[in-house]
Parts: C-alpha cells; sequence; structure tokens
C-alpha cells in the first residue's frame, strides 16, 4: 500500500500503530471480565462471589455502583495499550539488535531454527520486562480503582 520503502522506513511507527489499534479494540471485549476480575480479586473474603458466573451476575445486579461492563475501559487502556506497544516495539527491536550485533554473520533465516527460536525467547523475554515496567503503575491505579475501600475516594 504505502510501497515496501516505506513499510521498512517506517516499520517502527507501525509497529506502534498497529499494536495500539489492536489492544484498543480487543480492550472493548476484554472489559467485562476484567472488571469481574478485579472485582473478585480486591473484594474482602465473603462480600463478593468468588466464581464466574455469580460474579457476573453480582456485577450486573449492581451496576450503578460497579459501572459494569465497561466503567473501567478507560484505565484499562491505560495500562493495555502502553503495555501492548511496549511488547511488540521491544519485541521486535531486540530481535532485530540481536541479528545485528550478535548473530551477524548470515542472514536470519539461514540460522538453525533453535537458534532463531532462542532469538525469540530471548527478545519475548527482555520485551516482557520492560512491558512490567511500563504497565505497573496503571495496573496500580486499576487495581485501587477496584477496591470497595476506595469507593467514592479521589485518586491521588
Amino acid at each position: 500500500m504505502a510501497g515496501e520503502d516505506n513499510a521498512v522506513a517506517f516499520r517502527r511507527l507501525i509497529w506502534l500503530a498497529g499494536s495500539a489499534s489492536a489492544e484498543f479494540f480487543a480492550d472493548i471485549a476484554l472489559c467485562p471480565m476484567e472488571m469481574v476480575k478485579v472485582k473478585v480479586q480486591t473484594s474482602p473474603l465473603g462480600t463478593w462471589p468468588t466464581s464466574l458466573v455469580p460474579a457476573t451476575k453480582a456485577m450486573i445486579k449492581h451496576r450503578a455502583e460497579t459501572r459494569f461492563p465497561f466503567g473501567s475501559l478507560v484505565p484499562l487502556w491505560s495500562r493495555q495499550i502502553p503495555y501492548t506497544m511496549a511488547k511488540f516495539y521491544f519485541f521486535e527491536e531486540i530481535s532485530e539488535m540481536f541479528y545485528r550485533h550478535v548473530f551477524n554473520e548470515k542472514p536470519k533465516n539461514e540460522y538453525a531454527k533453535s537458534t532463531q527460536l532462542g532469538v525469540t525467547f530471548a527478545s519475548g523475554y527482555l520485551a516482557g520486562i520492560v512491558c512490567a515496567i511500563v504497565s505497573h503503575p496503571a495496573d496500580t491505579l486499576v487495581s485501587l480503582i477496584g477496591k470497595a475501600s476506595n469507593k467514592g475516594k479521589p485518586i491521588s
């Protein structure tokens, strides 16, 4: 569509735009179950159902206070979109760095499948560490919002 030269030249922007847009739509589908999960995890023992169907029914019943099913969509986006963008971007960057600086004696496809798998694993592992750092503040915020003891309190 934009040409091979532009696809290579702007690959980082393509990775970021593609991952952000995919996560945007995926989170719309994910949000209701994420809300149920956070409510179950953050409610004091015995105050909320812990099984999926009863917890979901309780969320629907108390939707005015739980804001179910999309009440936490914006905080979810604030956590998941940067996480996914970092995951895709750093995975690709780290993978490229391995082939540029470590495995640079021949083209990538000429290395053994085990070497390519090792590069993929290491790239994913290192990108995962970056993702954890990027998403931690927003993950903490989502958990704080879900706690019953924080209901009605400002987030600071």
